[in-house]
């Protein structure tokens, strides 16, 4: 039996695909249980709004894109905004609510959703999930994936104002450190099952992965084509023209066969540099073909009327064919290399959007390098995907590199850095810095993320 106590906040861990999500999706009403019983605030069955009380911000997000901010709010909040001129009073809600959990924030009632960033958008989530006046049980699933430091900690700074004043609120992360520092209690899912629940200050991260199936053991080597002197053995695939924060022309430049990362505290420019590189701009020299793993799975990602198969072979079509004719055993022998690969679930012929936050994704990274490209551009692409799927990943990147190709990743992750070769640090769009293999540490990312111009840099 799984119970979420008032005034608690809950923590759910697991791999992707454990039934996480699944879980909270039947706790919000959304989907139907097939046995067993699910009592919320007294019911046992939902009704057509849910179950009472009960208020959901979604991985993937919910949200109207061609709606504003505030008939967003209203669409799900009309029973609590219930005057015939909802518009004022939907557009004073959600205003007074994104300041409340997130100050300092640029949105605006009348803005467009689709007009947001990904964190903007998944701020307006998880606002509209608590405009309720009954709201007793806030399930928050990867809320903190799509979001900023600081917005991260203004999040959790509300989450225990609300355990506070007596709500049950459920988090669902892969950020193992932040579960432990925030939850009560928390309980590891694996196979669409609760295996163990635990006091969050009586268990480590460590002893949170060996509950989910083993200790994951992660190879932090890099390559270090620096560090080995090969920089001008290899010949450059990449050269981007930037400044750095002292004013001063500079380049970031990957050759062949390097990893390069875009570090630095979100939102200070990489992902722009990843759009010149996708869309070659004037100012960029890329020697070879490009594959691209954009930042924003479902809104550029994956293709949701089509199968895995179909999904992860799109970019590879034109190298697979005869004479403008399809190869089907070309295809079918690169979908099952890659699916046993990423050891994907559901396989090939699963629906795309039947699968797990994380599946999708590797279903987007393999189409990247199932094809014929020889530099791939990820931009964040362990976005809510678990430690085990994320060790996969690196591997992948790395023996890929091996291979010949080069990677240019943005991870707002610091510490996945430290799998590059080298790492340049963004601020406000210009070079602060550049690392250098066993450089590449959360500390001196930080460090050089707030150096002033004309300090010390390393």
């Amino acid at each position: 039996m799984l119970d979420v106590h008032a005034g608690e906040v809950f923590g759910v861990v697991g791999h992707n695909g454990a039934g996480k999500s699944t879980l909270m999706r039947v706790l919000s009403g959304i989907e139907p249980t097939d046995s067993g019983t699910v009592r919320i605030s007294g019911a046992t069955a939902p009704s057509d709004s849910g179950f009472p009380g009960a208020r959901m911000a979604y991985q993937e997000g919910s949200l109207a894109l061609e709606l504003t901010v505030y008939e967003n709010i209203y669409l799900s909040s009309s029973t609590w905004i219930a005057d015939r001129r909802w518009h004022g009073p939907a557009s004073r809600r959600a205003e007074a609510r994104l300041n409340e959990i997130f100050p300092g924030h640029a949105i605006r009632p009348a803005d467009y959703v689709d007009d947001l960033t990904l964190a903007e958008r998944q701020m307006v989530e998880i606002a509209r999930a608590t405009i309720a006046d009954d709201l007793s049980l806030l399930i928050l699933d990867e809320p903190t994936e799509s979001l900023s430091g600081g917005a991260v900690d203004h999040l959790y700074e509300y989450v225990r104002k609300l355990r506070a004043s007596g709500h049950a609120i459920v988090l669902v992360s892969h950020r193992l450190k932040e579960i432990l520092a925030i939850c009560d209690r928390v309980a590891v899912m694996k196979d669409g099952a609760v295996v163990s629940t635990h006091l969050a200050g009586s268990v480590s991260e460590k002893d949170l992965f060996q509950a989910m199936g083993g200790e994951v053991v992660i190879d932090k080597t890099v390559n270090s084509a620096k560090a080995a002197g090969l920089d001008s053995e290899r010949p450059v695939a990449v050269t981007v023209s930037m400044v750095t924060v002292d004013g001063e022309a500079t380049q970031i430049v990957a050759h062949k066969g390097e990893v390069i990362g875009l570090a630095g505290i979100a939102g200070q420019g990489q992902e722009q540099v990843l759009d010149r590189l996708w869309r070659r701009s004037a100012d960029v020299h890329v020697s070879t073909a490009l594959a691209y793993v954009p930042g924003d799975r479902q809104r550029s990602g994956v293709l949701p009327i089509w199968d895995v198969a179909r999904n992860l072979t799109i970019t590879a079509l034109p190298g697979m064919s005869s004479n403008g004719i399809r190869q089907m055993d070309k295809e079918d022998a690169l979908v099952a290399e890659w699916v046993d690969r990423l050891k994907v679930r559901g396989g090939a012929t699963a629906a795309i959007t039947a699968l797990s936050g994380g599946n999708q994704q590797k279903v987007i990274v393999a189409r990247a390098f199932a094809a014929d490209a020889d530099t791939i551009l990820l931009d964040d692409p362990f976005r809510g995907v678990d430690v085990h799927t994320k060790a996969e990943l690196y591997e992948l990147i790395k023996s890929e590199a091996r291979k010949g190709r080069t990677i240019i990743w943005y991870s707002s992750e610091n510490s996945e850095m430290q799998h590059c070769d080298r790492a340049y640090v963004l601020r406000a769009g210009r070079v602060a810095g550049e690392l250098h293999g066993p450089e590449i540490t959360d500390e001196r990312i930080i460090t050089l993320s707030f150096a002033e111009a004309g300090g010390p840099l390393s």
